[in-house]
């Protein structure tokens, strides 16, 4: 019985991810792709998409770094940031298979 629990202290396994380790991976993940997009639309002088901002705006230190890189784009391309449309969303595959 204390062979097993030693084994069980100081076992080297793999360490299995829990479910709520899993989900704020995964949204750390998506809020570092969305602000990568955004900050590349700044860098070309182009306002990010609503979208992208919405994903990272709940963590403040990426806010916090949109925002700088935004007034940076701003000064660097004169006051002014340009704008392109929204993507728009993918036509169901249901409907264009019309026979």
């Amino acid at each position: 019985m204390l062979a097993d629990g030693y084994v069980a202290h100081h076992a080297t396994g793999p360490k299995v991810e829990t479910a709520a380790e899993l989900g704020i991976r995964l949204i750390g993940e998506a809020r570092t792709a969305a602000l990568d997009r955004a900050l590349a639309n700044l860098g070309r002088g182009v306002e990010a998409l609503q979208a992208d901002i919405d994903v990272f705006q709940g963590d403040p230190a990426m806010h916090l770094r949109y925002l700088d890189a935004r007034d940076e784009a701003l000064a660097l391309h004169g006051g002014e940031l340009g704008w392109e449309p929204e993507p728009e969303p993918e036509p169901d595959d249901e409907g264009s298979a019309e026979q």
